[in-house]
């Protein structure tokens, strides 16, 4: 009998979860609604949904961990969810620990993009020792750092928040309470403003395919570039993944947003030989980087201890 993981994938509006096998294969999927988490008992709820779905699908004993991915920061040594907006009854959660006492599984943390970002590269055959940036966009803008062999965390877990950086002459309040951050603008929350002012008889998803060409629908493109753009020039990756709700759209016009990055990165390098890819957008997908995300803890077979262990001072970790 094959050993599985679990990989839960838990958005703002959608709660994923389903069974990975040693493949990357994806069975027993199921979507739900997020609400559920928003209140103070979110970890006994979760682990109550997961105790129900292994017994619905007959997993005890099958089931060798779990992965789940949060829309949140998480800190460094993965046990902490230390501020999740979208989802506050996940704040200052120690998640793992919470589950792992309540399901008898090991349990593994990270953020919902690192997720989506090890599933891509799975899919895309993105080999492990290359430099990878995962740019999501969906109700805001996702980004995940893959760097030398790990994804890059930062001091606080907060690393690859690219959505609040400063965009000159932007002068809108940013969620995050920040003035000017990019996300104002490059985010799915800004195309939504754009449809209803612009489009408002015309279903958010369908704006790209229905008014191709609209000067404002092509402003927006281009701004999207510019977040992206900074990015790869900082870090000169081997690769760039592009992907999220929003360039999955139909009638997405890629070619202006690969024309538009092109003409902000730096030439002659890293614009030469540099390589973007769109992956493939699918529900499945953070629930794939979960359960590769556990089965990778696990076969490094190191012991852990439900406590954060603090890295030596100075020390850069990929985590």
């Amino acid at each position: 009998m094959e050993l599985l993981t679990i990989g839960i994938d838990i958005g703002g509006t959608n709660f994923r979860i389903g069974t990975v096998d040693a493949a990357g294969n994806v069975e027993d999927f199921e979507s739900h609604s997020s609400a559920m988490f928003r209140k103070e008992d979110a970890a006994d709820v979760l682990a109550h949904v997961i105790l129900g779905y292994m017994e619905r699908y007959a997993l005890r004993g099958r089931i060798r961990g779990v992965g789940i991915g949060v829309p949140a920061v998480v800190s460094r040594d993965k046990r902490l969810v230390r501020s999740a907006p979208n989802l506050p009854g996940f704040d200052s959660l120690a998640l793992p620990a919470l589950l792992e006492e309540q399901l008898c599984l090991p349990v593994f943390l990270d953020r919902d993009v690192n997720l989506l970002l090890r599933s891509d590269m799975h899919t895309l055959l993105l080999e492990p020792d290359k430099t990878v940036l995962g740019f999501y966009v969906g109700t805001g803008f996702g980004n995940a750092i893959y760097l030398d062999g790990g994804f890059y965390a930062g001091k606080n877990g907060a690393a690859g928040e690219l959505g609040h950086i400063p965009m000159l002459d932007l002068t809108e309040t940013c969620p995050c309470g920040n003035v000017g951050c990019c996300e104002v603008r490059c985010s799915g929350k800004h195309l939504e403003w754009i449809a209803k002012r612009m489009f408002p008889q015309t279903p958010v998803r369908q704006v790209f395919a229905r008014h191709h060409g609209h000067p404002a629908l092509e402003r927006y493109v281009r701004d999207l570039a510019v977040p992206i753009a900074a990015e790869i020039n900082i870090l000169d990756p081997d690769c760039a993944v592009l992907s999220g709700g929003v360039l999955g759209m139909p009638g997405f016009p890629r070619a202006i947003l690969l024309e538009a990055i092109h003409a902000h990165v730096r030439k002659p390098y890293p614009a030469e030989g540099l390589d973007l890819r769109f992956a493939a957008q699918s529900p499945q997908n953070g629930v794939r980087g979960g359960g590769m995300l556990a089965a990778e803890q696990l076969n490094k077979a190191v012991p852990r201890t439900a406590r954060p262990v603090q890295a030596a001072s100075g020390k850069r970790e990929f985590l």
